[in-house]
């Protein structure tokens, strides 16, 4: 059966110049949906040679998400009233795989899993020119400062004019790779999907971030890993997961990562 679905998947990557940017990564998912996300992984596992398809599909989710963030900012910045950024999201979208409501909506289960209480500095890594995380993160807590990183210098602008207009104070964005950023102020760090080399970024993490860290990563699961990378096989030793939300439409899920007892500020290995 997984031989079937791999010729149905090459079968479809292969018509990729007679399709849309949105039209490949939809079609890519549905597969992936129809399949199960758990044969999905089994069928990446058992044939790694798919992930050759990697370097253009990442390109083309890039194209994707850019072409998404375009329209619904522009959306946005034309507000003439005080609102929030749920308030104000996109309710539906034919552009990408996700709409900025469902976005926001998706980081529920985040928030039932990581404490705010005691958290004075959360740091976004690939924030993106519209940073639903750090939004909801300003909507939903007293964090007093909501940092994000993102190595694109229009992306920072665009989310540091998004946050202005929407009264968003506590939130500014920098352009900073995650590789290099010093995290030893962030009781809470979350990861995009997109972030690359996403390992490399999480062990700078582990490196600099204090004792009592909850880190949560946005990974990708089953066929989405053929565009975005996934940190977890590859997880800092000093690190361990203590949880995970299911697994999204859009092939996701969110990995919750503590430090391992007495592994913080470690040298990592090898």
């Amino acid at each position: 059966m997984l031989n079937s679905w791999k010729d149905q998947l090459e079968g479809f990557v292969a018509s990729a110049g007679e399709r849309t940017p949105t039209e490949l990564i939809n079609g890519i998912r549905d597969i992936g949906v129809a399949m199960g996300h758990d044969a999905g992984e089994a069928l990446l596992n058992s044939h790694p040679e798919l992930f050759a398809y990697r370097p253009m599909l990442t390109r083309t989710f890039i194209e994707m998400v850019h072409a998404q963030d375009v329209a619904e900012i522009r959306q946005m910045l034309e507000v003439r009233q005080p609102a929030s950024f749920g308030q104000i999201a996109a309710k539906e979208t034919t552009i990408g795989v996700m709409s900025s409501k469902d976005a926001y909506k998706r980081l529920d289960e985040v928030f039932e899993h990581v404490d705010f209480s005691r958290c004075t500095n959360a740091v976004m890594v690939g924030c993106g020119g519209r940073p639903f995380t750090m939004f909801r993160i300003h909507d939903q807590t007293p964090v007093f400062e909501i940092i994000g990183l993102d190595v694109v210098a229009d992306a920072v602008e665009t989310a540091n004019i998004l946050a202005a207009k929407l009264g968003y104070a506590r939130c500014h964005a920098e352009c900073c790779n995650g590789r290099d950023y010093d995290y030893r102020d962030a009781q809470v760090i979350y990861v995009a999907s997109m972030v690359s080399p996403k390992s490399e970024v999480v062990s700078r993490i582990a490196d600099t971030a204090p004792p009592d860290l909850q880190l949560v990563l946005w990974e990708p699961y089953s066929l989405a890993r053929l565009w975005s990378e996934r940190a977890e096989e590859t997880l800092d030793p000093r690190l361990e997961v203590v949880g995970r939300t299911r697994v999204s439409r859009n092939m996701t899920r969110d990995v919750f990562v503590r430090f391992r007892s007495g592994a913080a500020g470690r040298p990592s290995e090898g």
